[in-house]
């Protein structure tokens, strides 16, 4: 497993760098890994950004005079979607637990837990944050994660697979889309406004033929 520990990478750059429409969705990235070094998002996120508002936050985010992950929760006005990497993905449910007001959704992309461990990271998930993941159900926030396999030929990147991969982002913005009018919610995901139900649809428009493409390659 590739080791997030260098904090000369993400000392780079910005800690968090923010591009999209201001009134979209949106979605707030916690990345230990360090990308988006040159206040840039990485070039496969950067067609989400014209229907979406993203956060991208190169932990950690509390360096110098930098805004905390809970700053930036606390000043969006409406309710996010956490997409978290790695080591990322329990500091993010427990935010999503300490601020159920402020996120919709929370989706972990090889999730692994912070203080390391030798079991493989999916049976940590599965097992350390059932209850955590059921009490945010409960609260109506969805929560999701997949794991990349090292036998995918698709990848070809030791897990975790970093955040700009093309099969990552390919992923995450279909779990993203299952959630949108999810019945089984206290709520749907999004709020009725024509605005950002016409954002998903343009980014459901957008990679639909791609994510297509990619069901049919590992199909």
């Amino acid at each position: 497993m590739r080791d997030f520990g260098d904090d000369a990478v993400r000392s780079a750059g910005p800690a968090v760098v923010w591009h999209g429409p201001e009134r979209a969705p949106v979605v707030l990235v916690l990345d230990p890994a360090g990308e988006a070094k040159h206040d840039e998002l990485p070039a496969t996120w950067r067609p989400l950004a014209e229907h979406l508002r993203i956060g991208w936050c190169r932990l950690p985010a509390e360096s110098g005079e930098a805004p905390s992950v809970e700053d930036l929760l606390g000043s969006i006005r409406q309710r996010v979607h956490l997409v978290a990497a790695a080591t990322a993905a329990e500091p993010a449910l427990r935010l999503a637990d300490e601020y159920a007001d402020r996120v919709r959704s929370v989706v972990a992309v090889d999730p692994a837990p912070a203080s390391g461990g030798e079991s493989p990271p999916s049976d940590w998930w599965d097992a350390a944050t059932g209850p955590r993941r059921q009490r945010l159900l409960a609260e109506g926030v969805r929560v999701a994660a997949f794991v990349s396999r090292e036998t995918d030929l698709a990848v070809r990147v030791e897990p975790p697979v970093p955040l700009g991969h093309p099969d990552v982002v390919a992923r995450v913005v279909q779990l993203l889309l299952s959630f949108q009018g999810d019945r089984a919610d206290p709520e749907p995901v999004e709020p009725e406004r024509a605005e950002l139900a016409g954002a998903w649809q343009a980014v459901r428009d957008r990679v639909g033929p791609a994510l297509e493409r990619a069901r049919r390659r590992r199909g």
